[in-house]
């Protein structure tokens, strides 16, 4: 999922020390360095400042390092998505929820939807401010989030804000309405989960 290297540069600059961070990670002390020295030289990247006191990040590695933890978080979120669709054959979906968009339609509808199919299942998934761009969590969805239900903005503005970047399905219920937000080509868990909300059924 991504360089396992990683894993030796992080404890390290955890540690400030390689021998320390090879105990912590169960190998020797010349495995670990090698593994990071081999690095640097494939990437043309000096990563520590090595003296008698320990070793220290340069400013090359402390980018390294943070974005190395994002990473793994990443690869980390990504086997656990696995892991739960191999568990429930494919059908579960990840609401995105926030205090701006706590999805009370969806919430509320969820124990019709599941007893038309009970075969879907619901992980609910904490997400930031859906307006700001450089967060990015309209422009992945179908990553770590499959649906976001906004009921602060109309279908029109929506596709002002996000036409071509996401599938936007307006939904009503019992004369309230609101608007759901799904990737442009998403899962068939999200598509059967949008078309039991009352929409029309989602072309994949």
């Amino acid at each position: 999922m991504y360089d396992r290297r990683l894993d030796s540069v992080v404890m390290a600059a955890d540690c400030g020390s390689f021998s320390k961070a090879a105990k912590q990670l169960g190998v020797s002390t010349p495995a670990l360095a090698k593994r990071i020295e081999t690095f640097e030289a494939e990437y043309g990247i000096e990563l520590f400042s090595r003296t008698r006191r320990g070793v220290f990040l340069t400013p090359a590695g402390a980018s390294v390092v943070e974005d190395a933890r994002a990473i793994m978080r990443m690869s980390e979120d990504v086997l656990r998505r696995a892991r739960e669709q191999e568990a429930f054959g494919g059908t579960t979906v990840r609401l995105g929820i926030s205090a701006a968009c706590p999805a009370r339609m969806v919430l509320d509808a969820w124990p019709r939807i599941h007893a038309a199919d009970s075969s879907l299942h619901v992980e609910l998934v904490p997400i930031g401010d859906i307006y700001d761009d450089d967060l990015g969590v309209i422009a992945n969805l179908g990553g770590s989030v499959d649906i976001v239900e906004v009921s602060d903005v109309s279908a029109a503005a929506c596709e002002k804000l996000w036409g071509g970047v996401c599938r936007i399905e307006p939904i009503a219920i019992e004369g309230a309405s609101s608007v759901i937000l799904l990737s442009l080509r998403p899962s068939s868990a999200a598509s059967r989960f949008v078309a039991l909300l009352g929409n029309p059924p989602v072309q994949e």
